[in-house]
């Protein structure tokens, strides 16, 4: 039987072979910067994550009960899972830790969505102090999406502190219900509440603005006039700078109504776009609160993408260029494998195919789109698209490249 249960998803062929290939290079970026390779556990207890996750997660849970009766949950989030190995594991002194995953997450679709289950890419740098962490995250971040041909993506950075502020002197009803629209994108909906209630006129000018503080670094020095203030914006002043600094000034773009989880996330926050998809490819920002439930004091940063979204438009197409199918041709396996062999040390990616008819390896070697056959009896190579032969010696030297 072939059916699936609704919303999962077997990914094969060339969009699998991509898939894989930006997740190694996803995870030798990040493992050069000390980043250690992290496998959560695909369940999680119900208790931890209800109390520790944000209200978006906590609604789209998959539940079940473990053989052994205790009540879980399929791993809606592994920074949560990233921050319970910290605490199990690592000392004050061992801090900070930095780990990078690839993995499946579970959660209920929202609408449009059908998927239960997607597949991430991340990076978590757990208990740091002082400044620097930021950088150095967004900069491997768009570091390796450069090398995975996704050179048009943009960085989206807002900050909780921006829209906390302003709402810490309105009523906190009122304020939830605008936070709740800002969070949705409902800007009509925000700005008939904000025009039906009393709002203080000191903040009531930033109130109305806060929807289309988004563009390039000016959105900073406007939302200072509005606010009288700069301490809110220090750290995405900051960032700005040592992003354009790094060569990345152009990849930087703000939003200051960008709201996400006020209770979860405490300082900058930010979205990943890319011109060729139409939704954010990822995002992710400072969550320290998280630490402190876990009796850790200190700071964190973490962020995860959608490894197939990003794949699909990666500058990896499928199966490696090198790809070539060879041919025993009446030698024994054993004599076969190390033929093979020699070849996949000059990086080539190599299919063995053992059909005893040569007219019929051939074939299907060509159906497959697969540019060359080798006879490894005889040390000849075929072009498959345009049947010109080789010697192995004039391929290896010439053709093959």
């Amino acid at each position: 039987m072939s059916r699936l249960p609704k919303g999962c998803t077997n990914v094969g062929g060339d969009i699998a072979s991509a898939m894989e290939q930006c997740r190694e290079l996803f995870i030798s970026s990040f493992s050069a910067f000390g980043y250690k390779p992290f496998w959560p556990s695909a369940l999680q207890l119900l208790e931890t994550a209800w109390d520790r996750l944000p209200e978006s997660i906590r609604t789209r849970l998959i539940t079940i009960s473990t053989p052994f009766g205790e009540p879980c949950c399929l791993r809606a989030d592994i920074t949560l899972a990233a921050v319970a190995y910290l605490s199990a594991h690592h000392s004050p002194e061992e801090r900070p830790l930095r780990l990078c995953y690839s993995d499946r997450v579970y959660k209920a679709p929202q609408r449009p969505e059908t998927y239960l289950e997607t597949f991430q890419i991340g990076a978590e740098l757990l208990g740091w102090e002082g400044e620097g962490a930021d950088i150095e995250v967004l900069n491997l971040l768009l570091k390796t999406l450069d090398k995975m041909g996704l050179d048009d993506t943009h960085l989206v950075l807002g900050d909780v502190k921006i829209v906390q502020k302003a709402m810490e002197t309105i009523p906190s009803q009122l304020a939830q219900q605008l936070i709740s629209c800002l969070e949705k994108g409902s800007y009509s909906t925000y700005f008939k509440i904000l025009q039906k209630s009393s709002v203080p006129q000191s903040i009531l000018p930033f109130l109305k603005a806060l929807p289309d503080l988004k563009g390039d670094s000016q959105v900073i020095a406007r939302t200072e006039n509005l606010l009288g203030s700069n301490d809110c914006l220090k750290s995405l002043k900051e960032i700005e700078r040592a992003m354009r600094y790094l060569g990345y000034g152009n990849r930087i773009r703000f939003d200051l109504a960008l709201a996400r989880e006020l209770n979860y996330y405490s300082g900058p926050i930010f979205d990943i776009y890319s011109s060729r998809l139409g939704k954010p490819l990822g995002g992710g920002g400072r969550y320290d609160g998280l630490l402190f439930k876990y009796g850790i004091f200190g700071q964190a940063i973490g962020f995860a993408l959608d490894l197939e979204s990003a794949a699909a438009i990666s500058r990896f197409k499928g199966s490696r260029s090198s790809t070539i199918m060879v041919w025993p041709g009446g030698l024994s396996p054993a004599e076969a494998i190390i033929k093979a062999e020699t070849l996949i040390a000059r990086d080539m990616e190599v299919e063995i195919s053992w059909s005893a008819d040569r007219k019929e390896s051939f074939q299907l070697t060509r159906m497959r789109d697969i540019p060359w056959w080798i006879d490894l009896l005889h040390d000849i190579a075929i072009n498959t698209s345009n049947n010109e032969e080789y010697s192995m010696q004039t391929w290896i030297e010439g053709p093959k490249c």
